[in-house]
């Protein structure tokens, strides 16, 4: 008899504590004494953009058109954010037919009309012998080309390849890593843009 005493004794003594502990919990926090701090997670291209200046979106003012563009743009970004060795990217871009011109290179086909353009993803978007850029814009403006799905493809391509040597991750104008759903958007959009370059063409 005396065992199940204590028991209930040590019982009660624990919801009495408990009791007590619960009673000045709430009246810290109706005293406004107890906050929670909640903290927004940093965009980690945000910071890219703020300590690095990277560009808003890509350099529209570098086609010479009054017309209503349609660029598609390929962000590569190195992976640790480390700086890209410049003498390996002007190699890189020479060896793959890419032709420097108003300090940006430009990818050209056989008739010499140029397809898209490689420019530096950093203001002011240009490639000097001493640039210093860990991200590079491959973008193209479809409503000027006459064969917009086959450049775009081309693009993915060339893309894919320098993100291999580079260690770069492709994104896309949002500068979000790229789905093989992004891909199929992008390629459905410049088979959109292909057939109203065609008929605005018979129209003419």
């Amino acid at each position: 008899m005396g065992i199940n005493s204590e028991i209930y004794l040590i019982g009660l003594a624990i919801l009495f504590f408990l009791i007590i502990v619960f009673l000045f919990i709430r009246k810290v926090s109706n005293a406004g004494n107890l906050k929670v701090k909640i903290e927004s997670i940093p965009d980690p291209f945000d910071t890219i953009e703020e300590d690095n200046n990277l560009q808003e979106e890509a350099p529209i003012d570098l086609f010479e058109s009054q017309n209503h563009q349609e660029l598609a743009c390929f962000y590569l970004i190195s992976v640790d954010k480390s700086i890209f060795d410049i003498d390996q990217i002007f190699g890189f871009l020479s060896n793959y037919g890419a032709k420097i011109k108003n300090k940006y290179f430009s990818m050209v086909d056989e008739n010499g009309i140029e397809k898209f353009r490689i420019i530096n993803a950093l203001n002011p978007g240009t490639f000097e012998n001493d640039t210093k850029s860990f991200a590079i814009v491959v973008v193209s403006d479809l409503s000027m080309i006459e064969d917009p799905l086959i450049t775009v493809k081309k693009m993915i391509e060339f893309s894919i390849n320098f993100s291999e040597k580079f260690h770069a991750n492709l994104c896309d104008e949002e500068r979000t890593p790229i789905t093989k759903q992004m891909i199929s958007h992008i390629e459905s959009k410049a088979q959109d843009i292909e057939r109203i370059n065609q008929l605005n063409r018979a129209e003419n």
